[in-house]
């Protein structure tokens, strides 16, 4: 059976702009929107997200051992693990997103962790942001980590997180379709760049000082 027009036109368009923000590089990143109680719509592997056309997506039947191909001959995404994980956890959920942004794997690889009240918008829209160590990218380890990260509520006193951060590996964010998924990718990658950008000031500071802004010079025919 076909995935419905509205999911897949909703994938493709996520994967464009996954590639049109610099989020992703080669076949990296990975999405999945839920069609119904049994199946996901998932991205495949090897193929560029930006770059994707309605026979390359795959369909994937929940608690089925596959093997799943796409009407173009792909396997599913290498990590697939994790949507699975992730959408059985929250069967609420309609999009699960992962990319691998380069802000956010410059900084877990220098042992920054942003935190996510430093900017009001992530303070309003992602409050919490779970940092997971680094993990086997396709295992069902990391994936189990993941699903149970974006699961915690602090026993009912708050709402799950809807991204987490990997060390050196991007992020999974989550949402009711791509659109607000990939949003939230937006958000880390911007809170990422941001603290990168404000370690480097005081780093410059630390090193050279302040340095007066230079101000421009009076025309002589004017004065």
């Amino acid at each position: 059976m076909d995935a419905p027009v509205s999911a897949t036109d909703a994938l493709i368009a996520a994967g464009r702009r996954l590639g049109s923000r610099g989020f992703i590089s080669a076949a990296e990143g990975n999405l999945s929107i839920r069609l119904d109680g049994e199946r996901l719509l998932v991205t495949p592997t090897g193929r560029r997200k930006d770059e994707l056309t309605p026979d390359d997506l795959v369909i994937v039947r929940l608690g089925h051992e596959g093997p799943f191909s796409s009407r173009s001959g792909y396997r599913p995404t290498s990590d697939l693990a994790i949507h699975l994980a992730v959408h059985a956890a929250r069967p609420e959920l309609g999009t699960v997103a992962h990319a691998h942004l380069p802000a956010s794997m410059a900084l877990t690889l220098a042992g920054e962790v942003p935190d996510p009240t430093a900017l009001p918008e992530t303070a309003y829209h992602l409050p919490r942001l779970p940092y997971l160590p680094f993990g086997e990218m396709g295992s069902q380890e990391l994936a189990d980590r993941i699903a149970a990260a974006l699961l915690d509520d602090r026993d009912g006193t708050q709402a799950p997180p809807s991204a987490v951060l990997l060390e050196r590996h991007g992020a999974v964010a989550v949402g009711r379709d791509p659109e607000e998924a990939v949003n939230r990718l937006e958000l880390v990658e911007v809170l990422c760049q941001t603290w990168r950008d404000a370690l480097l000031v005081r780093a410059a500071r630390a090193t050279v000082g302040n340095v007066e802004t230079p101000r421009p010079e009076k025309s002589k025919e004017g004065a």
